[in-house]
């Protein structure tokens, strides 16, 4: 493999920026050769020796430049590396003695109250002696205090044991999150290593090209030089970093075990391996649906009426059975996203904050989605065949709800445990929004419910059907009485207050992110977005529930209009909020990449032209619910146009998340965040950015590592002000500053590297 596809596969994507170009280095030597010519005589060859000699003038000031910008993003990386290491060694510290203070504790309250119930230790006196109790007493008497004695205690003991197991649950907590903290960490660590090797290995190649194509020696004269003392080639910080963790984690949290340790540490590959068992079974699964796909046409092609004569419940089935569909789909659609992420670079592991080391990859998720969709076939198929022969044909939709709900909650280890953990949190803090901190996966989620609407809808005619409709000795009978939640106006509000609740999560999460931001926008601007989604709703319901009384003429219904101008609303609010802000386009510093922004991901433009161009159709769409009537001939269908809304809407959501995954992931590319930033502690923002900026426009007032002033500065701060966090924006993933007790480690990384780091590591 060349080095530059070497280089490629191996760079952290979020620093991308900062490795050296070698692509480019590698077009200035090709450019010099070509415009070299071929001198034959002495002469010539004395004018091709001053010609490389302007070249190498010009590749050496580029190569300085390179290595310039290495040591400094190496130099800040490994002064916040510092600064993680020492906010993790005080936790650790702070846990172990908590640790220790609750086992002390619990030891002086065991052994307090074994004597306080021991009937032969006396009582001690106000002088400080001790009396014993009378012998002579009656037995009775003796019960009776014993037992006052043990009612008093009972509680105390019973209290105490209760604030024990409550700060247990606490350490565990603290502990399993700090392992979690120690993971990423060396996963930083384990990335700027690579960083260092990566780089070096690429100004080695570059300057034996270099040598090799000129016949000179001054490329390996020049590394010799500059490269091979460089500081981010020599430092051997990050390997001691790398050994102290280990040695740590193993002794603190693996009681010694280094191989188990290091199976918790290590960093899987960065790319993907795939299973070939689930391959496989995804190819079986799909092969499978080759089957199913044209069994279903037939079936429902040429069986429309039951043995009995009775015709086929295709509208129950309809409604049964669009919204299992619809769920099934989006898991194959997301499957399709995350191997478009994954093939473009997209660290959508990072952005949903999952672990590295075990997560779904998208032929998992494939396997999930075709396996379902299997079963979804073969439920439809029972139920054609089941209500031809009159046999009971609605446990099959009933049937398949169940197996998915089965599939989610099932509680052994096994298909998929802990993805499927991680999905019920996620959709939990979702519902319990604004009560839940809002993570990136949180809202994400939220925004995928908004596109399952008709999901939302449907869930009142099923509880509705199960209850009342069906019949199951004989098949279509009715029941006599019907809830009242399932008739008229009642029906509708539910349906309504149903179908608001997904733009509600996103509404109160938006809510929380203000409260946890102050930032009116954009979070209370994206408040407003889901806002109209209660009115576009709201007044669709008004819309339908009057229209029993405009039959003859449907376009005077005052509510029709008043729906068109919330929907038109809505949708042009969305749709402006999709471009600017979730996808980052129209950015006034797009340079070549019109109407777009000034960096992309995906290999075309034409497939952000293409997305903008659904977006605005499929926003829009709806414009075809105006021309219906319902006494029009498309009444019949207007179930089957809903179910193909739905459809479109996923669609448009599958594309939706190429863009606004992009979009975070240069987010975090532009803030060189490569893993998840975990800390248990409060952390301190002690920086004075007036008093820094004064320093700045001093001659030496920054480069001045030592000055007393800003030592003071920082102890006066570290007084005075309180630990607090910072929280992430809804167009950010969430970052921890590191903490201010290892800010004077600096110092001694500054006079390592001898270059000026300037405040935004201090930050």
């Amino acid at each position: 493999m060349k080095f530059a596809e070497h280089l490629s596969a191996h760079v952290t994507p979020e620093w991308n920026s900062q490795y050296i170009r070698y692509d480019e280095m590698k077009e200035l030597l090709a450019q010099a050769i070509a415009k070299a010519q071929p001198f034959v005589d002495e002469n010539d060859k004395l004018l091709r020796e001053q010609f490389f000699l302007r070249v190498d003038e010009h590749f050496f000031q580029y190569c300085e430049k390179e290595a310039t910008k290495i040591n400094t993003f190496f130099a800040e990386k490994l002064a916040e590396a510092s600064r993680r290491w020492e906010t993790l060694k005080y936790e650790v510290m702070q846990m172990e003695q908590a640790r220790r203070s609750t086992l002390h504790r619990s030891t002086v309250i065991s052994s307090g109250s074994a004597g306080s119930n021991d009937p032969n230790i006396g009582a001690t006196n106000t002088d400080g002696g001790t009396s014993t109790e009378l012998k002579h007493r009656s037995g009775h008497s003796e019960d009776d205090r014993l037992t006052a004695s043990l009612t008093r205690a009972l509680p105390e003991r019973l209290l105490e044991k209760t604030r024990e197991k409550h700060s247990q649950r606490v350490q565990y907590r603290k502990r399993t999150d700090l392992k979690l903290a120690f993971s990423e960490f060396y996963l930083m660590l384990v990335l700027l290593q690579n960083y260092q090797t990566l780089n070096f290995m690429g100004f080695r190649k570059i300057l034996k090209k270099h040598d090799k194509l000129f016949q000179i020696t001054r490329g390996e004269e020049w590394r010799k030089l500059h490269i091979d003392s460089a500081p981010f080639h020599t430092s051997q910080r990050v390997d001691q970093l790398i050994s102290d963790v280990e040695t740590l984690y193993t002794d603190t949290f693996e009681s010694g075990n280094r191989a188990r340790a290091m199976k918790r540490l290590r960093v899987p590959p960065l790319e993907e391996k795939q299973s070939p068992v689930v391959t496989f079974r995804v190819g079986i699964f799909v092969g499978m649906l080759c089957l199913l796909l044209p069994a279903v046409i037939v079936l429902g092609t040429h069986l429309h009426d039951s043995q009995s004569t009775k015709p086929l419940a295709w509208r129950q089935a309809l409604f049964l059975y669009r919204s299992t569909f619809l769920v099934v789909l989006h898991i194959v659609l997301v499957g399709i996203n995350v191997y478009g992420w994954s093939s473009s670079g997209v660290n959508h592991v990072l952005i949903f904050e999952i672990d590295p080391r075990n997560h779904l990859t998208y032929q998992q998720f494939l396997e999930i989605g075709t396996f379902l969709f299997v079963l979804w076939f073969l439920s439809f198929t029972g139920f054609i065949l089941s209500s031809y022969y009159d046999f009971h044909p609605f446990v099959q939709p009933l049937g398949f709800v169940t197996l998915i709900l089965l599939f989610l909650f099932n509680p052994t280890p096994t298909l998929y445990h802990q993805a499927r953990f991680w999905f019920l949190k996620t959709l939990y803090r979702v519902i319990c929004a604004p009560f839940y901190r809002v993570g990136f996966a949180d809202f994400w989620l939220g925004d995928q419910l908004t596109s399952l609407e008709l999901i939302f809808f449907d869930i009142e005619y099923f509880f509705c059907f199960y209850i009342y409709d069906v019949g199951w000795w004989p098949v279509y009978s009715l029941s006599p009485t019907r809830s009242a939640l399932c008739n008229g106006w009642p029906q509708i509000v539910l349906q309504t207050i149903l179908m608001i609740l997904p733009s509600w999560f996103r509404f109160a999460q938006c809510l929380r992110r203000y409260r946890d931001t102050k930032q009116k926008f954009p979070h209370l601007a994206n408040a407003g977005k889901y806002a109209t989604g209660f009115l576009v709703i709201s007044t669709n319901s008004l819309r339908r529930a009057t229209a029993i009384h405009f039959l003859n003429d449907p376009t005077a219904n005052p509510f029709l209009y008043v729906w068109i101008v919330a929907s038109f609303i809505g949708a042009t609010y969305k749709l402006i909020w999709d471009f600017k802000m979730d996808w980052g386009f129209f950015d006034a510093n797009d340079n070549e990449n019109k109407f777009l922004r000034e960096q992309i991901v995906y290999p075309s433009k034409f497939y952000y032209y293409a997305g903008i161009i659904q977006d605005v159709t499929f926003r829009y769409i709806w414009i075809i619910n105006v021309f219906m009537h319902f006494r029009t001939r498309s009444a019949e269908y207007a179930d089957v146009i809903g179910f193909i809304f739905g459809l479109i809407e996923v669609f448009r959501r599958f594309i939706w998340n190429y863009f606004r995954l992009e979009n975070e992931h240069l987010n975090n590319c532009g803030e060189f965040r490569a893993v998840r930033d975990i800390s248990i502690a409060p952390i301190s923002t002690i920086v004075d950015h007036g008093t820094l900026e004064d320093m700045m426009d001093k001659e030496n007032g920054i480069r001045n590592r030592r000055n007393a002033k800003r030592h003071d500065l920082t102890k006066e701060k570290i007084k005075r002000k309180t630990l607090t966090t910072n929280q992430a924006t809804d167009n950010d993933t969430a970052h921890v500053n590191t903490p201010s007790q290892s800010i004077f480690n600096i110092d001694k990384i500054a006079d390592e590297f001898d270059i000026n780091v300037t405040d935004p590591l201090l930050t």
